[in-house]
């Protein structure tokens, strides 16, 4: 008896989850800029950070790897929250499904996350103390602006 409660009660969990997500809407998980988006970032950044052109050359390799990288994982996390919300638009949505799909996102996601650790471990390692500080400071409005509704997803 006990075990049928904690499995149905797990399922629950997950599909609550999942539906979260699904109310969350597209915005949801993380989307990169587009390449002006981009463009326009790196030059803020390497003018209020004062790269030097070596640096600047370096985060832009730094960036292309990562990139090149992440887009096959990005398109298939797209493709994952894609399957997921048609499951939960379904008439009868398989509980053990959507939390199946679920954590694969999630486990996708979290690729994502570690080569973008990566990417910022590198190149943090080209700054000299002054821009690591500025950059710091750069990182800590950001997470302040979290709480003002704009948190973007982690996954």
């Amino acid at each position: 008896m006990k075990k049928a409660l904690s499995s149905a009660l797990g399922l629950v969990l997950l599909l609550t989850l999942a539906l979260v997500a699904r109310a969350q809407g597209p915005s949801f998980h993380h989307r990169m800029g587009s390449p002006d988006d981009m463009a326009h970032h790196e030059e803020f950044m390497a003018k209020a950070l004062g790269l030097t052109a070596e640096q600047q050359a370096a985060a832009k390799k730094i960036h292309a790897d990562v990139a090149a990288k992440a887009k096959p994982l990005m398109e298939q996390h797209d493709q994952q929250w894609e399957d997921l919300h048609a499951l939960l638009d379904s008439d009868n949505p398989d509980a053990t499904e959507v939390g199946q799909r679920m954590l694969a996102a999630h486990a996708t996601g979290q690729q994502i996350k570690a080569l973008h650790e990566e990417a910022m471990a590198k190149f943090k390692a080209l700054l000299n103390a002054d821009q690591q500080e500025k950059l710091q400071k750069f990182e800590d409005m950001h997470r302040e602006h979290e709480g003002f509704g704009f948190r973007r997803h982690r996954s």
